[in-house]
């Protein structure tokens, strides 16, 4: 995968950053993360982009559950939303949303930075979401972006 990443090398050798990704669920972990993003959103005067996914790999277990499904996909809408006006009022001049239903990790670097030239994403250490915690246990995708993502990863604890 060949990437043009978009951050600028300034001349004492420092990077400013253009695009943001943040991941959201809704674990504490990811709260953190958001604020820490904002913050650097607003100090490179960046775009921030905040994607959460309803992790599908999870979803073959509740097929049943239509009613259910629709609603956690109500409540990733709903979450990036309330994310997107927190980011506005503490000043984000660039904000957009990206929600999808695939494995979160594979679909950010497989999908969303190469169609939204992010230059770094920035997670939780151990988010994640309830249908996961509920079925099998897992625990945050963070290790896997950070080895394959394209860009830098900054993983907040």
């Amino acid at each position: 995968m060949s990437e043009t990443l978009s951050h600028t090398v300034k001349e004492n050798g420092g990077v400013a950053y253009r695009n943001i990704l943040i991941a959201v669920d809704e674990s504490k972990e990811a709260a953190k993360a958001f604020g820490v993003a904002v913050d650097l959103a607003k100090k490179y005067d960046a775009h921030l982009l905040i994607v959460s996914f309803l992790n599908t790999g999870s979803l073959a277990a509740l097929k049943t559950f239509t009613s259910q499904i629709h609603n956690m996909r109500a409540e990733v809408a709903d979450r990036v939303e309330i994310f997107k006006k927190i980011a506005q009022n503490k000043g984000v001049k660039s904000v957009s949303v990206f929600t999808g239903e695939d494995s979160p990790a594979s679909a950010i670097i497989e999908k969303v930075i190469p169609q939204y030239h992010c230059d770094l994403i920035v997670c939780g250490a151990t988010g994640t979401t309830k249908l996961d915690r509920f079925l099998i246990g897992i625990g945050s995708q963070s290790s896997y972006m950070a080895r394959l993502a394209p860009c830098s990863v900054l993983i907040v604890r």
